[in-house]
């Protein structure tokens, strides 16, 4: 029998710890725990002040450089020999290329806020904290400051990475970090209001995808139709007054997400704690495949709305491959990002510094990978759960065959389409097919990155500056990565020529193939 009321223990409400006094009784027990003191602390902070100039100043040097290139006036002079592709087209204005880059910017902050959650605690906090008679609010208002304050320092610096990178002055530069600063703590807010809405993350990830994947679209419709926008620096005083808006929304946007953060049920929380973890131990363990894994979280397929008898496949190889493409195709942010890549090529095609040698192999290279990653989600999700595939009635070297298809043909194709305009341009449609080669290798590549096995930590470390790093776990991370590069080179020489020579064609398609043969072999039994 329960007892009686009078007798159950009660809890005095003024000796309750509220979440601010909770989190700052945490931060005292695990700095006595930590046992570091001052000169300790001091040496961290300047260690990380140090690496992130560095870094910040690495970054700024290849944007600058970048902005230079894209600047200039004249294409690429590439091979020697008459008839050579030398880049064409007409370049974009800088302020055009710099609001596409802007809003690019923007919207990958939104689709990050989007993913992660901008609100809520750690694990440990979740376990220990919420179950607690604390406040709620007092536990995750901090979570909302460094949101807000994380969300307009990355628009901030996107979009001032944006005016360097397409040569813009100084002023417009400036304006435009303004811009972005405002904008980054607005979508960030609107995340925050979202997130108790099991929904709303989902869907704004899925606009950001969305907008992402159309402003190359948008691009190419608007240098095609000879479109020009003045940079921010041309109208300083309607730049600052659209900033102040900003500003001013974002700031009552911020206020109404802090009254109203305690209304985060459970199961965002312990959402938002998971996908903090495990893109923690992606970057911590240098595993770029559950890296991909955690930010791409968000491109969720939709539900079929009617059943299919899929009545035209035939054998378990047939229903792999229909699988992998029902996936894709009930995944709107990964087709959308198939068009953006393919819009995202034609329109490398008037930048003097993409349109041909170097930056045209690189564009290329990174658009066939990231059309090829796409298509082999269905292989991600499979390398998690083995027992699927080893239940059909295939060899593991038929499965992997059998997976490299839909990647292969989502590279191909993305990548022809977007060297049509250079086919048209140089009158050869051989362009087109030595993008497709190349497409099928990124494809192989995508595959073999995707189904590797995991790395041996168990084996000898390697110091680096980010820590001890097994070196089993480089060998491991390059598979998949290596085979790209291979397939890449064909291509490449063909860019740097400036021509493509049957001979070109030839080996290309021989290491496309090379490719398939190696990522369909199973990895060997240690």
């Amino acid at each position: 029998m329960s007892a009686p009321a009078a007798a159950r223990p009660r809890t005095d409400p003024d000796e309750q710890l509220t979440g601010r006094e909770l989190r700052r009784l945490t931060a005292r027990v695990a700095a006595s725990h930590a046992g570091r003191g001052a000169v300790q602390v001091v040496t961290d902070v300047a260690y990380v002040v140090v690496s992130v100039l560095l870094a910040a100043g690495l970054v700024l040097g290849v944007v600058s450089a970048v902005g230079d290139a894209v600047a200039m006036d004249q294409g690429w002079t590439v091979g020697g020999s008459e008839g050579a592709w030398r880049g064409g087209g007409t370049p974009p204005s800088p302020g055009l290329l710099q609001a596409l880059l802007a809003l690019v910017a923007v919207a990958l902050v939104g689709s990050a806020a989007a993913r992660l959650g901008p609100a809520g605690v750690g694990t440990a906090g979740v376990h220990w904290w919420v179950s607690t008679p604390a406040d709620r609010r007092g536990l995750l208002l901090p979570s909302v400051a460094a949101g807000a304050g994380g969300g307009a320092l990355a628009g901030g610096v996107g979009t001032a990475l944006a005016g360097l990178a397409a040569g813009a002055d100084g002023r417009s530069v400036l304006l435009g970090a303004l811009l972005g600063t405002a904008a980054g703590a607005v979508v960030v807010a609107v995340a925050g209001l979202l997130q108790p809405r099991p929904s709303g993350p989902r869907a704004l990830g899925a606009v950001s995808d969305v907008l992402v994947a159309a402003v190359p679209v948008l691009g190419v419709v608007l240098v095609g139709s000879g479109a020009e926008l003045r940079p921010p620096g041309t109208w300083p005083a309607a730049a600052t007054a659209v900033a102040a808006g900003l500003g001013t929304a974002a700031v009552v946007l911020v206020a109404r997400w802090a009254a109203r953060v305690d209304r985060l049920p459970l199961p965002a929380l312990l959402g938002r704690s998971g996908a903090v973890d495990r893109l923690s131990a992606a970057l911590l363990s240098v595993d770029t495949r559950d890296l991909g894994r955690a930010l791409d979280a968000g491109g969720r397929p939709l539900r079929p709305r009617r059943a299919h008898a899929f009545r035209r496949v035939r054998g378990p190889r047939g229903a792999l491959v229909a699988a992998d493409a029902v996936l894709l195709a009930r995944t709107p942010s990964s087709w959308a990002q198939l068009v953006g890549l393919a819009a995202l090529l034609v329109l490398a095609h008037d930048v003097p510094a993409l349109a041909a040698g170097p930056g045209l192999a690189l564009t290329v290279l990174a658009v066939g990978t990231r059309a090829a990653r796409l298509g082999a989600a269905g292989a991600g999700m499979a390398e998690m759960v083995p027992a699927l595939d080893a239940s059909l009635p295939l060899s593991a070297r038929a499965v992997r065959a059998a997976r490299t298809v839909l990647p292969a043909l989502s590279g191909a194709a993305c990548v022809a389409v977007g060297l049509v305009p250079l086919a048209l341009a140089t009158g050869s449609a051989w362009w087109v097919v030595l993008g497709a080669l190349v497409g099928v290798g990124c494809g192989a590549g995508a595959l073999r990155g995707m189904l590797r096995p995991e790395p041996d930590w168990s084996g000898p470390l390697l110091a680096t500056p980010a820590g001890a790093v097994p070196v089993d776990a480089a060998a491991v991370a390059r598979q998949g990565p290596d085979l790209v590069l291979l397939t890449a080179l064909p291509f490449a020489v063909a860019a740097l020529l400036g021509v493509v020579t049957p001979a070109l064609v030839v080996a290309q398609a021989l290491v496309a193939l090379l490719a398939c043969v190696v990522a369909a072999q199973p990895p060997r039994r240690r």
